[in-house]
């Protein structure tokens, strides 16, 4: 009853040993997959070592044979093309193992066959239906490997390995017998082994090298509870037979603590500790399971320890695949807010683009006036009539319009900027004015009047002071264009407080309206009426104002034209 891992090989010969590696394809063979199989080969062997330690005297029944789960191992975690070097290395060492023990060449050959088509039906099948490597960290996998590495395998190859044990003639156990007592050993096996092996080879010794000192003393701790819990339970006399049911229960939460802070390699890790130490405690004669025959007493530690070992893999591979998918959903969000950012970013770009001819007719005034004072202040000292009081307020009204400049590139810089959401408790009406002030120049452009209603004393709300002003420009830009088609250029800006403690802003135009059919899609992302426009404007502005926790939404009026309001909610302090 063993089973293969990796290749092991003598050195590269040179002259017609070179030859004869060169033609049964051995030179092609990397160094590393030469080191893999001497690890297989150790690793076989010592595993056999192991199983014929963990047998039930005076009965040759091994409770645990380890040799088929680490050649199944083996597979999974090497290419297929090195199948074959791996199976072949395997040979000697299940050679050493068993002849010392004097059973028979052909039954030794068979027993070798059996382990390697359990390793390779069991490999076949997981790499058919997963990804490579296994790593145990999904329900889907942790399933596959189940049914078809640590079942379907087993039980495959046990009714070939007790046919041969038949036919050859070796033991006079019926064949139904030799089935089950192969079965339940090799099925216990690949649960511990091969979760063991696959989590630790990935990224496990890279982990425990850099875990933090509390969570390598949290790891300590549980080592120490499971070492100590474990002795008790499996390793001295029971002396009250009444207390073994409740002792088998207290390893339980030890296992859960593993699975759920540790994940899918601190729950192969305990799961192999506790297992190793039944039964070695049952081998002995310590521990619950020595109060009937061996036979029996190997029959029912199996099956409490592959009742044990199966309900915690599944719930380690859950809550693995839990932690991440809510990683997967933190990194999407992250994500979709710097694309909403990017987003909200361009459009505020692409408005201002829609606002530069405005803009600069904005900063062509106060640099106009600047260049005017400048040069009848040059004209007075030419002409050396120089008036104090005329200096001073020629100098004064360079300043007033520089100010006025440097406000409206301030304010574009700000609009330009691309930066995190900056919330302050803000003036409704102080953002409705710099709007106002920023889109001048376009409603001067237009021949659009615009008339204010704001109330006083209203609640701040808390805002981020450039998204709030991108969305009252889109709105005024809406109004402006939607007045253009219309004979009366007129829109009204209002505020106003409402009766839940909060502000709403509305826009009012005397334009067309907004057509029934439209009214639904109106928020949509690329709907848009305009020639030219990209239907992101009022979508962009909708998302501004939810994310403000406020709603934004657009109605007929009762004559011509439409209103979009705002409402925000507000935070209690009143504003002029």
């Amino acid at each position: 009853m063993s089973q293969t891992t990796r290749t092991g090989s003598p050195a590269v010969l040179s002259g017609p040993g070179s030859r004869l590696l060169a033609l049964t394809g051995l030179a092609g063979v990397r160094p590393e997959t030469w080191r893999q199989a001497l690890l297989v080969a150790a690793a076989y062997y010592l595993g056999a070592k192991i199983g014929f330690a963990f047998t039930f005297q005076p009965h040759p029944i091994s409770t645990l044979w380890l040799p088929n789960a680490l050649l199944l191992a083996a597979l999974l975690l090497t290419p297929v093309s090195s199948w074959w070097l791996l199976l072949a290395a395997a040979l000697p060492a299940h050679l050493a193992a068993e002849l010392q023990s004097g059973v028979p060449l052909a039954m030794v050959l068979g027993w070798f066959a059996s382990n390697s088509t359990e390793a390779l039906i069991g490999a076949v099948c997981i790499r058919r239906l997963c990804a490579a490597p296994l790593r145990f960290d999904s329900f889907r996998d942790v399933g596959v490997f189940l049914v078809f590495g640590a079942f379907l395998a087993p039980l495959l190859s046990s009714f070939l390995d007790a046919a041969l044990v038949t036919v050859i003639g070796w033991g006079r156990e019926p064949y139904w017998h030799l089935v089950r007592v192969r079965l339940f050993s090799n099925i216990l096996a690949a649960l511990i082994v091969v979760p063991f092996v696959l989590t630790w080879v990935a990224d496990g010794f890279a982990a425990l090298r850099g875990a933090s000192p509390r969570r390598a003393a949290e790891a300590a701790a549980l080592v120490a509870g499971l070492l100590v819990v474990g002795f008790a339970t499996f390793d001295r006399h029971q002396a009250v037979s009444g207390a073994i049911p409740a002792l088998l229960y207290t390893p339980l939460p030890l296992l859960l603590w593993a699975t759920v802070r540790f994940g899918p390699r601190g729950t192969g890790a305990t799961i192999l500790l506790l297992v190793l130490l039944a039964i070695w405690g049952a081998t002995h004669g310590e521990g619950p399971f020595v109060t009937s025959s061996p036979e029996e007493n190997a029959r029912s530690i199996q099956l409490f320890l592959i009742a044990m070992s199966v309900p915690v893999l599944l719930l380690a591979a859950t809550l693995e695949q839990r932690r991440k998918d809510m990683i997967a959903q933190r990194q999407a969000e992250l994500e979709a807010k710097e694309h909403r950012q990017q987003l909200t970013h361009l459009t505020r770009v692409a408005l201002l683009g829609q606002l530069s001819g405005a803009l600069a007719h904005e900063l062509n005034q106060p640099l106009t006036a600047i260049l005017s004072n400048a040069q009848a202040a040059l004209h007075f000292l030419a002409a050396d009539r120089i008036d104090p009081a005329e200096l001073r307020e020629i100098l004064d009204d360079i300043v007033a319009e520089d100010q006025r400049a440097g406000e409206v590139i301030h304010r574009l810089r700000a609009l330009f900027k691309r930066g995190e959401t900056e919330l302050r408790l803000l003036q409704v009406n102080e953002l409705v004015l710099e709007s106002l002030d920023l889109a001048h120049g376009d409603l001067v452009t237009r021949n659009v009047a615009v008339a204010t209603d704001l109330s006083p004393h209203l609640p701040l709300v808390r805002c981020d002071r450039v998204q709030m002003q991108q969305v009252l420009l889109n709105l005024l830009v809406n109004a402006c264009e939607a007045v253009s088609a219309a004979g009366a250029r007129h829109v009204t800006i209002a505020t106003r407080a409402t009766d839940d403690g909060g502000v709403q802003v509305s826009v009012t135009d005397r334009g067309l309206g907004i057509a029934p059919e439209r009214q639904p899609r109106l928020f949509e992302p690329f709907f848009t009426t305009k020639p030219q426009g990209l239907g992101l404007g009022l979508s962009i502005s909708r998302s501004i104002v939810t994310a403000h926790g406020g709603r934004l939404w657009g109605t007929n009026n009762a004559g011509p034209g439409a209103t979009f309001h705002i409402a925000l909610p507000g935070h209690g302090e009143t504003s002029a």
